[in-house]
C-alpha cells in the first residue's frame, strides 16, 4: 500500500510536470520585467516632466512676484509724486491767498487814507465855518448814520426823521 501510494504521488507529479511549462512562466517573467521597465522609465520621464514644469512654474510665480513688487514700488512712488504735487497745489493756494489779502489790505489802506482825507478835509471845512454848536453836530451825525433830520421850517427845529 504504500507502494501504490507513492506510485500515486509519483503519478500526480509527473502529470503536474508535464504539465508545468517552464517555457511560459520565463516568457511571463520576462514580459513582467519587461513592463516595469518599461513604467519605471515612464514614472521617470513622468517625474522630470513634472519636476520640469514645477521649475517653470516657480519662475513664473517668481517673475509674477517681482512685477507685483516693482508695482508696489511704483505705486509708493506715484502716490509720494501725487503727495508732492498736492502739497504744491497746496502752496500755491496759500500763495494766492496771501496775494489776495495783501491786496486787500492795500484796498484797505487806501480806503482809510481817502476817509482820512475827507476827515481831513471836513475838519478844515468846520474850522473854516467856524466852532459848530451843539445841533450841528447832532444833525451831521444823523446824517452818517443815513438819517435825514426834517426840521420845522417855522421854528427851524427838528421834528422828525426820515
Amino acid at each position: 500500500m504504500l507502494v501504490e501510494d507513492l506510485s500515486e504521488q509519483r503519478g500526480v507529479i509527473e502529470s503536474a510536470l508535464a504539465n508545468l511549462k517552464l517555457q511560459t512562466d520565463t516568457q511571463a517573467c520576462r514580459d513582467m520585467s519587461q513592463r516595469l521597465s518599461q513604467t519605471r522609465t515612464q514614472r521617470t520621464i513622468l517625474q522630470d516632466k513634472t519636476q520640469e514644469s514645477l521649475q517653470q512654474l516657480s519662475r513664473r510665480l517668481q517673475g509674477a512676484r517681482n512685477r507685483v513688487d516693482s508695482s508696489k514700488a511704483q505705486r509708493e512712488e506715484k502716490s509720494h509724486a501725487q503727495v508732492m504735487r498736492d502739497l504744491l497745489h497746496e502752496q500755491q493756494g496759500c500763495v494766492e491767498q496771501v496775494a489776495s489779502q495783501e491786496q486787500r489790505q492795500r484796498e484797505l489802506q487806501q480806503e482809510i487814507a481817502a476817509l482820512e482825507k475827507q476827515l481831513e478835509e471836513v475838519d478844515e471845512n468846520v474850522e473854516a465855518q467856524g466852532m459848530p454848536d451843539e445841533q450841528v453836530l447832532k444833525l451831521q451825525i444823523l446824517r452818517g448814520l443815513g438819517v435825514e433830520p426834517l426840521a420845522n421850517a417855522q421854528t427851524g427845529l427838528v421834528e422828525k426823521a426820515r
